[in-house]
């Protein structure tokens, strides 16, 4: 599954996995105007999505965070069985009340 994440904010972004057991791994840096692209692999059988490591480890993905200085949002990932859908597109974009927020294209 393909992970994409535009940052239509004025600042920087980072993007960051968080991984079982209190683990997190450093997706990326997202400048204003940018896009990021990760792959996730997807268990059908449990719904998990898992991040490979360098070494072909997979490591099961908790969530998906992206902030700012000032803000950060989750991206709401699909955690089911069954097909997944290949890819998913996320716009990050900031607001008053909000501070950030980080929706799918359908949203």
């Amino acid at each position: 599954m393909e992970i994409s994440v535009s940052n239509e904010t004025d600042t920087p972004l980072d993007c960051r996995a968080a991984l079982a057991h209190w683990y997190s791994d450093e997706l990326g840096r997202i400048a204003p105007g940018q896009q990021l692209t990760v792959t996730l692999w997807h268990d059908s059988k449990t719904g998990v999505l898992n991040l490979m490591n360098a070494a072909d480890d997979r490591m099961p993905v908790e969530a998906i965070w992206c902030a700012s200085d000032a803000a950060r949002a989750r991206l709401d990932l699909p955690m089911t069985a069954g097909k997944a859908t290949a890819s998913l597109h996320f716009s990050c974009k900031s607001g008053d009340a909000s501070g950030l927020s980080c929706v799918t294209a359908s949203d």
